[in-house]
């Protein structure tokens, strides 16, 4: 009976007690456990308290990237390599917006024009594109983006005290088609950009890529794989390594010879083709010609550029075709250039000779003549652009051979100036005249083509790349290298 009733008064106890628990208290409320507070505080001192968080840990390397690359930026492309040289040094002008989450990052870009041309409304170009870990430089932002409702360039960011920098080229067709590559340099949104052609701002990851050619060079496996390695691994130490290398000399069949000075144009013409003539074993036979207007597809053209568009290093620069008829037509093409010694002309950049007869005819396709700052001396570069095609007919066995060459020279400020020229693209092409006439292809072992194309950019610490696709001839292979600008 005792027992009985000592388990129900244990019973009751029990149930008192956890009927009287009290609630868990809120902040400032007396504890003496964590169990005391509600959730999300803690028993410290007797008083249920929130803590501060701890600090959450500073993003490193990509994530620490995007980080500070979140915001809106304002940059600047420029081109150092294309197909050709006339897009070198142009500048691309875009607005980007970043955004990110958990280091995941988006970018709104946007085109708005480049050098001094401002886009319409309705030719404004904008792409939106995800971020994700750069394989060109360590962690860097890289993202593809689609200007033209197709992927047009892969862009890299890097952040360096607050500004922006970067390298990229062009993406798919885009980049089949232009071949377009460079460097960038940017600044947050609102603030004025520096000159972008500061090529020296650039960190030493994208200097290494640029002064390698990375790009145009990798594709066409030409690229210098440990230089560059080398090169960016020297980033992260005290002593930078400049680009692949300092230089080969320019091989000599790449170096134009230059003659001169005379004092004038007239007494350039009178000497160049005396010695022409000369040369042929016509020497005082009078017929020579130098034609200041130059012949392209039969319609003389003036190509010439004055002192306004050199900016101080040549005074004037002009093509002329000198030559003179016999049997046939003997002549080819020379750049003439005026400096403050006189005047200086280049060798023979381009056979201009037709046969009397035989069927073999010259057609000069295109002349281009501009300046352009290539290299880093004061004032411009004369860059020429030269389109020949000549046309062999072969009656005797039905064939005509069609062979169309373009040439590239350069030359800069000088006593004499230093020039170059290089082959940018060939064809040749051999075809029946007429099918109906004869097509035995037993009978035309020789039918067929082929051609090529040399990739040349002006680098920047006056270098010159020269680029080859591998499977070009073997004689435009070996050009391929990286070359210091002769002084």
């Amino acid at each position: 009976m005792r027992r009985a009733a000592t388990m129900v008064l244990l019973a009751l106890a029990t149930a008192f007690g956890t009927a009287c628990k009290s609630e868990p208290g809120e902040a400032g409320a007396s504890c003496k456990a964590k169990d005391d507070c509600v959730a999300g505080l803690n028993c410290l001192d007797g008083k249920c308290t929130k803590l501060e968080d701890e600090a959450a840990p500073e993003p490193t390397g990509y994530c620490a990237t995007l980080a500070a690359l979140a915001g809106s930026w304002t940059f600047d492309t420029t081109v150092i390599g294309a197909e050709d040289l006339a897009p070198r040094g142009i500048n691309g002008h875009f607005q980007m917006t970043v955004t990110v989450d958990n280091c995941e990052g988006k970018i709104a870009l946007t085109k708005s024009g480049y050098d001094d041309v401002v886009f319409s409304n309705k030719k404004i170009q904008q792409s939106d594109a995800a971020l994700s870990e750069s394989q060109l430089i360590p962690h860097a932002a890289e993202a593809t983006v689609s200007l033209k409702g197709k992927p047009t360039h892969t862009m890299t960011f890097v952040v360096r005290d607050g500004q922006l920098f970067g390298y990229y080229h062009y993406a798919a067709s885009e980049w089949t088609r232009a071949g377009m590559w460079g460097h960038l340099r940017g600044v947050a949104a609102g603030q004025d950009l520096a000159e972008v052609e500061d090529f020296s701002a650039q960190p030493c990851e994208v200097r290494c890529l640029t002064q390698c050619d990375a790009t145009r060079r990798g594709a066409d496996a030409t690229l210098d794989e440990p230089a560059l390695a080398a090169c960016m691994t020297a980033c992260g130490g005290d002593e930078p390594i400049v680009g692949c290398g300092p230089g080969e000399p320019l091989p000599d069949e790449l170096v134009v010879a230059v003659n001169g000075p005379v004092k004038s144009l007239d007494e350039l013409c009178g000497e160049t083709t005396a010695k022409l003539l000369a040369a042929n074993g016509l020497e005082g036979a009078g017929i020579g010609r130098c034609d200041r207007k130059p012949k392209i597809k039969d319609k003389p053209t003036l190509r010439k550029l004055g002192k306004g568009r050199l900016d101080g290093s040549f005074s004037t620069a002009q093509l002329v075709e000198v030559g003179y008829f016999d049997v046939g037509y003997t002549g080819h093409l020379i750049l003439a250039l005026e400096t403050e010694a006189g005047w200086f002309w280049t060798a023979p950049l381009a056979d201009l000779s037709m046969a009397g007869v035989g069927g073999v005819s010259v057609t000069t396709q295109s002349l281009t003549l501009r300046p352009k700052d290539l290299l880093s001396a004061v004032g411009r570069e004369v860059v020429a652009e030269i389109s020949v095609e000549t046309t062999d007919s072969d009656l005797g066995v039905n064939e005509v051979s069609i062979d169309d060459t373009k040439r590239a020279i350069v030359c800069s400020a000088g006593s004499p100036p230093v020039c170059m020229r290089v082959t940018t693209d060939w064809s040749s092409q051999r075809t029946l005249i007429d099918p109906d006439v004869d097509n035995d292809p037993n009978k035309h072992p020789d039918l067929g083509g082929e051609r090529g194309e040399v990739y040349i950019a002006f680098l920047p610490g006056d270098l010159v790349s020269i680029s080859t696709p591998a499977e070009a001839r073997a004689e435009d292979r070996e050009l391929a290298g990286i070359y210091a600008w002769p002084e």
